[in-house]
């Protein structure tokens, strides 16, 4: 409260300030100078220049709530939301590939871009505003950021996937770093180099990776939260230009809108749906107990999140790299337990257990990404890449009561000992695979480097998924004397060709 009374007092201290009209011709300077002096040896003198014109070229503006504000943490925030319903797709990302993960430098990271940019400014690195000014947006942008996840924190209710707390949604430690990296592109993104965005927020969504690894949030809270916090910043620096109105602007924004008929790099978060409706067939060896039907399992529609950047050499062509997590919804698995065929013969007395409705694919790809700008502002793009994709696995678990047999199943007395035993009835596990992918993209720019982003993409892989039946584990448990049990476990190798269409849309840095 103190820094934020210190700061109006000091906004207020210049408000009635007349702009005053500065010869263009005589305080003019390029782009390319005002790059270069942040290197160079007169580095005050050229500051004080380009501040002059930036004053200059302002001055006639009315300053009001919203002119120069963004709105692109909004889709983040829907996405946030309308993924509440779909959070189950990708609660096992954890379990799946990194089931040991355990760390706590998200506690950290979710601080080093304010870290960053507070460090440059201590040892004097000229940003977007002065020390005082940079203080106020910051301490808002983080006030606001609190004031809202908290608020929804504790309305919404919502337990964590480890089952500790009901304060999940949304995810306080991915706001706080999008905040962070927000402030950081501002200041130094916007003024100096777009790199500074990119540190930014490549750590902010580390942060909200990390959290969803250490098993703490659902994807639907990293991703409202992402939104909050860099919505909170939007909120925070244009309550500043509304304090300050154009005391303690130092650096002008190099571009307002970026140009894509210049060099097209980009960061992007993505998310969109999964189009896939393969069918893995009923092995014949799965027939005598599961039934006479046609089809094991079937790919539904499925979730996607993931991030993707590229660089280009030219307005034309680059390289570029794709990190995705789909969430496949999974039908027909259930099919033979729920409604059993004529022909099945199942275990008696048997509860069976359907834990997930879907399993989890990892992809990642690099590859030739292409762009074709229609104007400074509409770009097509395309790409070509190659890599590599992992299918994780899905089971029926299996839960039977009885009681104990001395004996062997041919001839046994009863103990009348109570016994209940559960196992993996029937797993159906997929494997690594190349993956080769193309895809289409429509890119508008908008402003302070942000782009929005509709795509389309094409993917093919070949896998092979290993389906292993074991009706008759429970037989370990009832005959214990039985010490040759037939191995009854069927197990069944099937190659399928998996073809995936994905749309959706992105949020993009341009750099």
């Amino acid at each position: 409260m103190f820094l934020l009374s210190f700061a109006s007092g000091f906004a207020a201290k210049d408000s009635d300030t007349e702009c005053v009209d500065v010869p263009t011709d005589t305080t003019s300077i390029s782009n390319e100078t005002a790059d270069s002096t942040l290197s160079s040896g007169t580095l005050p003198d050229t500051l004080n220049t380009t501040s002059l014109n930036d004053t200059a070229q302002h001055c006639t503006n009315n300053l009001k709530l919203g002119k120069g504000l963004t709105y692109v943490g909004l889709p983040l925030i829907i996405a946030g939301i309308l993924g509440k319903g779909e959070r189950h797709r990708v609660y096992y990302l954890h379990k799946d590939f990194v089931p040991e993960f355990k760390s706590s430098v998200d506690d950290y990271v979710q601080f080093a871009p304010f870290a960053l940019a507070t460090g440059m400014k201590v040892m004097g690195v000229p940003g977007k505003s002065s020390t005082v000014r940079y203080l106020a947006s910051s301490a808002m942008s983080f006030a606001i950021m609190a004031i809202i996840v908290n608020t929804i924190k504790y309305t919404a209710n919502q337990m964590r996937p480890d089952n500790s707390t009901r304060n999940s949604f949304p995810s306080g430690h991915t706001a706080t770093a999008f905040v962070a990296a927000t402030i950081l592109h501002k200041e130094y993104g916007l003024t100096v180099s777009p790199w500074y965005s990119l540190a930014g927020y490549g750590a902010a969504t580390a942060t909200g990776v990390i959290r969803m690894l250490n098993n703490r949030h659902w994807m639907s809270d990293v991703f409202c939260g992402a939104g909050i916090g860099i919505m909170s910043t939007e909120m925070g620096y244009a309550l500043s230009d509304l304090l300050f109105k154009k005391k303690g602007l130092i650096v002008p924004d190099k571009h307002d809108v970026v140009d894509l008929r210049n060099r097209p790099s980009f960061f992007s978060i993505r998310m969109g749906g999964v189009l896939g409706q393969q069918r893995i067939r009923m092995p014949q060896s799965f027939k005598p107990t599961l039934g006479d039907l046609p089809f094991l399992m079937q790919f539904g529609t499925g979730a996607m999140v993931g991030i993707e950047a590229a660089y280009f050499f030219n307005p034309y062509i680059g390289i570029g790299t794709d990190w995705r997590l789909i969430g496949h919804h999974v039908k027909r698995l259930d099919r033979p337990f729920r409604h059993p065929s004529p022909t099945a013969n199942l275990p008696a007395n048997v509860e069976f257990n359907f834990l997930r409705t879907g399993l989890n694919e990892l992809c990642s790809s690099t590859g030739i990404y292409l762009s074709l700008p229609f104007s400074g502002s509409i770009a097509l793009g395309g790409k070509l890449t190659v890599g590599r994709n992992s299918i994780k696995s899905i089971a029926v678990k299996a839960t039977k009561t009885g009681t104990v047999k001395s004996g062997t199943p041919e001839s046994f007395t009863d103990t009348h000992e109570p016994y209940t035993t559960s196992w993996d009835f029937l797993t159906i596990k997929g494997n690594r695979a190349l993956r080769l992918g193309t895809g289409l993209s429509l890119t508008v720019a908008y402003k302070q480097a942000y782009c929005w982003r509709a795509f389309m993409d094409f993917n093919y892989s070949f896998n092979t998924f290993t389906a292993t039946l074991n009706p008759s584990e429970w037989k370990r448990q009832e005959f214990p004397d039985a010490k040759n049990l037939p191995n009854e476990v069927v197990s069944e190798r099937i190659k399928k060709k998996m073809m995936q269409l994905c749309a959706g849309t992105a949020f993009c840095i341009s750099f």
